[in-house]
């Protein structure tokens, strides 16, 4: 939590995170999403449109200099996290990413992931002045340095990304469907879209020597197919929470950080809980009919309410089931960290008896396969 007394750093430039498109990106993010932003939001678009312009060249020039030598970058098979968004997923990946041999984006790659190989310098000191101590959400310390997932780099990078959705609210479900479950998408879509990411992954692989790839990366727990087609013996975590409580603080989510921060569109409290419920209705189904695809000893479903309670046990049970080396070498980092966080609480919330009604009717197999109680 904050300390007392201590004022949040404020961040002046809120569209920070979009604002690393680039530009013939945006213009067809823009395009994707039929050029509709709600008024309060145009200044934002247009200061979006004007730093991609400005930075474009710097693209071109780290294009240039680093191409060659990151395609030709090998790869061994990452470790993926998988998991609806608040779920836990942010507490895993940051344990995880203690153990030296990993490696993962961070705050400043996935916000710049088109310049942070040559231009270092000059997006740290944009991160300086853009990044809060706390994430808005849920108060877990935040800085240009720690993981983050890498989504949100590729939405900077390729239309074909969900992020897209999440920024212009109103689509959110659709692109959903469309970039992460890709359903009816042409197979050049999906082509185009393993290609960029798998260029983006071994762009992080290249700049930190050739290190293992852990990915938190929400939408891909609907792509294990398209997964494993790229790298068919990763090993999967998959983290579940109670449904209730990933319903509302995936509303926190969008209501204190997305939308304010990042979002190009207005949108009700009606029209967000629709596509909250129907994103996690429509991506749990595809993840139940797809998690067979990965051989049983390479995927761990674990239960957020008893990781949080015993993490580093859980680490030596995700270790051995998943046969990943390391962990002796490993464990003092993960109890290290998490002496930071033995204190932490997370939000409390009250239920509505008609939505707690309405969540568990949309979600119903959420909770049956999790086994949590109505």
């Amino acid at each position: 939590m904050q300390k007392p007394g201590k004022k949040q750093k404020k961040t002046f430039i809120k569209m920070l995170i979009p604002a690393g498109n680039t530009f013939p990106n945006w213009i067809r993010v823009l395009k994707e999403n039929r050029f509709y932003v709600s008024f309060p939001y145009l200044f934002r678009a247009f200061q979006v449109t004007f730093i991609t312009l400005i930075l474009y060249p710097l693209v071109l020039i780290e294009r240039l200099l680093y191409n060659h030598k990151i395609k030709k970058t090998q790869m061994d098979p990452p470790v993926f996290i998988l998991g609806h968004m608040r779920s836990g997923t942010t507490f895993l990946h940051y344990l995880l990413c203690q153990d030296p041999q990993f490696c993962y984006p961070t705050t400043l790659e996935t916000t710049f992931p088109s310049i942070f190989l040559t231009f270092r310098g000059l997006t740290q000191w944009i991160m300086n002045f853009a990044v809060p101590e706390k994430r808005p959400m849920d108060n877990m310390g935040i800085s240009s340095e720690l993981p983050n997932e890498e989504e949100l780099g590729m939405a900077n990078l390729t239309p074909y990304s969900p992020n897209n959705g999440a920024y212009f609210t109103r689509h959110y479900l659709e692109f959903l469907k469309k970039y992460a479950l890709f359903e009816d998408v042409s197979n050049k879509v999906i082509d185009s879209w393993k290609k960029t990411y798998l260029y983006f992954l071994k762009k992080i692989v290249f700049k930190n020597n050739d290190k293992i790839f852990v990915s938190k990366n929400l939408p891909n727990f609907g792509r294990i197919k398209q997964l494993l087609e790229l790298f068919p013996e990763s090993k999967f975590i998959f983290i579940y929470r109670n449904p209730y409580k990933v319903y509302h603080s995936t509303m926190k989510l969008f209501k204190k950080f997305i939308i304010p921060h990042m979002g190009f569109h207005t949108i009700s409290d009606e029209e967000l809980s629709e596509q909250i419920l129907q994103v996690a209705k429509t991506g749990f189904k595809t993840y139940f009919k797809n998690r067979n695809l990965i051989p049983a000893k390479n995927l761990i479903e674990i239960k957020f309410e008893d990781f949080v309670q015993t993490p580093v046990e859980h680490m030596e049970k995700i270790y051995g089931q998943l046969n990943i080396d390391g962990l002796e070498t490993a464990k003092p980092y993960f109890v290290d960290f998490c002496k930071d966080y033995a204190n932490y609480k997370p939000d409390q919330y009250q239920m509505d008896p008609v939505l707690k009604e309405r969540i568990y009717t949309e979600w119903k197999d959420l909770f049956q396969y999790f086994g949590y109680e109505k």
